[in-house]
């Protein structure tokens, strides 16, 4: 065991450690006021999983299917396993149809995979067999930690976390699959090892992509597993097999054909390779900070139990980045980069004291200069990893105008008959499954597979007194966009049967947040024309 020595000379190290440790508490500081600001905000309209995200939420409480035929608009492309955890836990704390709660409970997934990032990173040295340990491990597992969080919000990879979106649940059930990996490799233990055979089929319920781990976990038993088992490759493939189909066969049970419509169909996109290129250089901070990692920790005691954990790790990352490609956003490398950063720090939690240990007492301003530099390139390192924002609001109190003009189109009406675009808050409140919902459009409209022909027939028969549309007469209009390879023609009709009576001004003072969509474009309020 490696204790500080208690000379002079150590002090520049340690007054670096609490100085990165400071910077990590500021920028933490600074996210958590950027991100109350969505996390108390009273209506989903942030990002185009919010609306669904509290749909799905409304037909659990209401007994409605969660998937139910494409021609009623009102199912989503997500698999329902993060909205009715959010639920549950929401109901276990009194407030079951609180839309921050739903996003602070995002967060706190966040705050758990952070934690167990820690535990990983303290595993992998232990694999490692290194014989260096801090003297202050506690401290160190405190910045370990500031630092993983910061990793799990980052505003590159992670820029979702705090709105109502899958992503913050299935970085935390990454984590939880890349622990269990690494303590199987600890540790050989038969109950670890059931454990993987069931990560990735509880995964699937979170997120599709998920299911990854099952033929990640399978390779590494096939290719690095020493010594090699045939039985228990076969029985881990077996039982991975038996427990997706489980979960699967369920969904199918509960929902039948619609959910390998809105699930299976919808979510087979094609792939950019330029776009992934592009993706790689956008991330390219955790892809190197990932293979320093590696090297720094791939020694010849650890090599071969490290490797294929390692091994592992890239290939899941560059999978990440190469499904990136079907969206513009980087929101899918999430994972890949919380795992980069386990082995980043594990790296440095090895090498810093042996670092620190071979100066000479004597050399003062080596100390402080090594100490400062290191200071300095981690500062760097931050910004390139995306935690620095500017302390700013991130939209003004005119957004909560903007709502409150949409409540005012309700008042006095049955909810059922009026339909708004997107957010769902206020069927929320009143138990209301709305059809027509925008957002459904969306994927199938960019497919070219959609049939709309249930909302152009409720147009046509005027089935609502009043519909509130954002962007009606621009390329952006959601029922009809720029970019779906053919019209849905879902703009004419709606002006050949309904006329515009006023419109909602958009936000004023609103401050674009990268990686972030807002709901506050202009609203047409529309009624229908009388024959």
């Amino acid at each position: 065991m490696y204790h500080f020595p208690r000379s002079n000379f150590k002090a520049p190290f340690k007054i670096g450690v609490f100085t990165l440790f400071a910077v990590e508490i500021l920028l933490i500081s600074i996210y958590i006021y950027q991100a109350s600001f969505f996390i108390i905000f009273p209506a989903d309209i942030f990002l185009w999983s919010e609306s669904d995200f509290v749909n799905d939420i409304l037909k659990y409480r209401v007994g409605y299917p969660i998937y139910s035929a494409q021609e009623n608009n009102e199912s989503s492309i997500y698999n329902p396993g993060t909205q009715m955890l959010t639920y549950l836990l929401a109901w276990l704390l009194g407030a079951p149809t609180v839309i921050p709660l739903y996003r602070a409970i995002q967060v706190i997934y966040a705050l758990i995979a952070s934690f167990l990032a820690v535990v990983c990173c303290r595993r992998l040295v232990e694999i490692g067999g290194s014989s260096i340990w801090f003297h202050g491990w506690r401290l160190w597992s405190m910045i370990c930690f500031a630092f993983f969080f910061l990793v799990a919000t980052n505003n590159i990879t992670n820029p979702f976390i705090f709105t109502l979106h899958n992503d913050a649940l299935a970085l935390l059930v990454s984590i939880v699959a890349f622990w269990l990996l690494v303590e199987y490799v600890s540790t050989k233990n038969g109950r670890v090892l059931a454990l993987m055979t069931i990560i990735p089929a509880a995964g699937f319920f979170v997120k599709q992509s998920l299911l990854i781990w099952a033929p990640l976990y399978f390779a590494y038993l096939a290719i690095f597993e020493k010594p090699r088992s045939l039985s228990r490759l076969i029985k881990f493939g077996f039982f991975s097999f038996v427990m997706t189909g489980v979960v699967v066969g369920a969904c199918y049970l509960l929902w039948g054909e619609d959910y390998f419509y809105w699930i299976l169909v919808l979510s087979k996109h094609p792939t950019s390779i330029i776009r992934s290129f592009q993706h790689l250089m956008d991330v390219w901070t955790y892809f190197a900070i990932g293979l320093l990692g590696g090297v720094l920790l791939l020694r010849r005691k650890s090599f071969n139990q490290l490797l294929g954990i390692w091994v592992i790790w890239l290939f899941l990352f560059l999978l990440e980045v190469y499904t990136s490609g079907i969206a513009w956003m980087l929101n899918h490398v999430g994972p890949g980069s919380m795992i980069a950063g386990i082995w980043f720090v594990a790296a440095m939690t090895r090498v810093w004291p042996m670092v620190i240990s071979h100066d000479n007492e004597r050399d003062q301003s080596r100390a402080w200069l090594k100490a400062g530099v290191g200071v300095c390139l981690m500062g760097l390192l931050f910004n390139g990893l995306g935690f620095v924002r500017v302390p700013m609001r991130p939209f003004s109190d005119d957004a909560y105008r903007y709502v409150k003009e949409i409540e005012r189109e309700f008042v006095g009406q049955s909810p059922e008959n009026i339909l708004l675009d997107v957010g769902t808050w206020i069927y929320l409140r009143e138990g209301v499954v709305m059809k027509d919902r925008g957002i459904a459009f969306g994927d199938r409209g960019f497919a070219g597979i959609g049939d709309f022909s249930g909302f152009i027939y409720r147009i046509k028969q005027k089935r609502y007194s009043k519909i509130l549309v954002r962007n009606l007469q621009s390329p952006e209009f959601i029922y009809d966009h720029w970019m779906w390879p053919k019209s849905s023609n879902i703009r004419r009709i709606l002006l050949e049967e309904y006329y515009e009576v006023r419109k909602i001004k958009a936000v004023q003072g609103n401050n674009p947040k990268k990686g972030v969509y807002y709901f506050f474009d202009e609203i047409s309020v529309l009624v229908p024309k009388q024959k």
